[in-house]
């Protein structure tokens, strides 16, 4: 058994500035040059190398309504996608709460495409054997994401709508092995936890910064977001306390 690589904390994910200099100095050397790299997991925010909120604001002639409508986006994370930022926070409060390490146990990633990919590249990064279950019918490009990442792949049958069938396979994988742990995006409050402290508190962040330069009035009217776990109705919840 052996320790797991740490990363950062939901403030530091919120704020990378907090990280210690020498920790976020590696982070941004490593970021283009090695993907590979566990130091990128301190990558996983929603802000730039220089400190700055990934967004765009869409143009009136647009959207055509005067009120100021803001997209944050999450390519730029390690991954390509927020649900890397999940992956992470479930894997760390396993590791924290209930004693995960590598070498003693296995992960399980239930997925049909961005969760399993962040959770095959986190739970790598982090010195764990993945295995992502993901339907056959899916892209290629997935599968080859994860494999590159180093995880292992069994495939079920059907496609994306087919989720019942990954789960019997978890299921399956839970009894032969006593090593195995599923983290089930669906169930666990890692994801929401991400969503609620880093993105929910980045958006706060970014509506005063917006109001700073002359966007908006430094509140969020209305929030929408493309559920996939419904991690980021935890992002929903934050805003509502600070704006009911």
């Amino acid at each position: 058994m052996r320790a797991p690589f740490f990363g950062p904390t939901f403030e530091e994910m919120r704020d990378p500035s907090r990280q210690p200099p020498e920790v976020r100095a590696r982070a941004l050397a490593v970021r283009e040059r090695d993907p590979l790299d566990p130091y990128n997991l301190f990558n996983i925010t929603w802000r730039d190398p220089e400190g700055r909120i990934y967004y765009e604001v869409l143009p009136r002639a647009l959207t055509g309504v005067e009120a100021p409508i803001v997209v944050i986006y999450a390519k730029d994370f390690p991954t390509g996608s927020h649900k890397v930022g999940a992956a992470y926070s479930i894997l760390m409060e396993k590791v924290l709460l209930e004693g995960l390490r590598p070498g003693e146990h296995v992960l399980v990633w239930p997925s049909t495409g961005n969760y399993g990919i962040g959770g095959a590249w986190v739970g790598g990064r982090m010195g764990f054997e993945g295995i992502v279950i993901l339907p056959e019918g899916m892209s290629r490009e997935r599968f080859e994401r994860i494999e590159a990442y180093g995880a292992r792949v069994i495939r079920t049958p059907g496609s994306e709508s087919n989720v019942k069938e990954i789960y019997d396979k978890c299921k399956e994988l839970t009894a032969a092995d006593p090593r195995v742990r599923v983290l089930n995006q669906f169930s666990e409050m890692g994801n929401y936890r991400f969503h609620y402290y880093v993105t929910g508190n980045t958006i706060v962040d970014l509506a005063a910064e917006l109001r700073e330069r002359g966007i908006g009035e430094g509140k969020v009217a209305a929030f929408v977001s493309a559920m996939g776990s419904a991690g980021t109705i935890g992002a929903g919840d934050r805003l509502k306390q600070v704006w009911p």
